[in-house]
């Protein structure tokens, strides 16, 4: 009986299934999709209105004592890791304009499978504060090509404002936003959730101390929080002079993302060497 030699797959079947192959793995790690951790869920998880939903502050907001330029003198950076790899990074800048406190937030996220990116999200925020309350903030989105935004502000009257995808709200008191470098949002009930929009109702729970890992100052002891309520599976570290130190949060797709320090305001260990003494 003849035998024929099976020949190799043409250069375009190969092609055809590389593709495929990336398809599916795309596919797969596209989880973190969804940034938000309202229990709504993602972009088009609910109905905008034009209509303001109100939002009742149980207690009036305390002003924030917090002189970021003096806690964080070089700004803040977080290195930010999905399954223990690194994807992203997070700023905070912080600038002095007279009477008002300007506050610029970036993060970006970008997760590749097989040197092909597969999800991508930026965030991008300006906040105006003065004597210590929130005056208005700016943010745009963009979670893997679907954009939005969010403007927020305190008018004359006290009434604080939101308008984002999640439709408009308002609050009868200033409030914080999701930022998380100002530790004064942890005596709050009510914050504005940056990413959407949305001003919702939380519970924060005091947890105890911890030792967390940072870039430059090995592991330093912080309290930790929880978010409960509207806002869930997000946890976050502050060092006892109040600075923001570490983050931990669940999207709603299930991806944990985790902030580690790399320069956010902690004296180098020279410095605490010598101030032991």
């Amino acid at each position: 009986m003849l035998m024929t030699e099976k020949k190799p797959p043409t250069r375009r079947w190969a092609i055809l299934n590389w593709a495929t192959l990336m398809a599916g793995l795309i596919w797969l790690a596209s989880g973190p999709e969804a940034l938000s951790q309202t229990p709504e869920g993602g972009v088009g998880g609910e109905q905008a209105s034009d209509v303001p939903v109100e939002v009742e502050v149980l207690e009036p907001q305390p002003r924030s004592s917090i002189d970021p330029l003096e806690l964080y003198p070089d700004g803040l950076e977080f290195d930010v890791y999905r399954k223990g790899s690194w994807v992203g990074r997070h700023k905070v800048k912080f600038e002095k304009d007279g009477d008002l406190l300007k506050v610029e937030s970036h993060f970006k996220l970008k997760v590749k499978v097989l040197f092909v990116t597969a999800y991508k999200y930026e965030f991008h925020a300006d906040g105006v504060w003065k004597d210590g309350v929130l005056q208005s903030v700016k943010a745009e989105i963009n979670d893997n090509g679907k954009e939005s935004s969010v403007d927020a502000y305190l008018d004359e009257s006290g009434q604080f404002y939101s308008m984002g995808r999640k439709g408009t709200f308002v609050a009868n008191n200033p409030i914080y936003p999701t930022n998380h470098w100002n530790v004064g949002a942890i005596e709050s009930d009510v914050v504005l959730d940056t990413l959407n929009g949305k001003i919702i109702k939380v519970d924060i729970l005091r947890q105890g101390i911890e030792a967390i890992e940072t870039r430059k100052n090995g592991h330093v002891d912080a309290e930790r929080f929880e978010y409960t309520g509207e806002l869930k599976d997000v946890i976050v570290w502050y060092d006892v002079d109040g600075r923001w130190v570490g983050m931990e949060f669940t999207t709603n797709k299930g991806e944990t993302l985790t902030y580690v320090c790399r320069k956010c305001g902690l004296p180098d260990t020279q410095e605490q060497l010598s101030a032991a003494r």
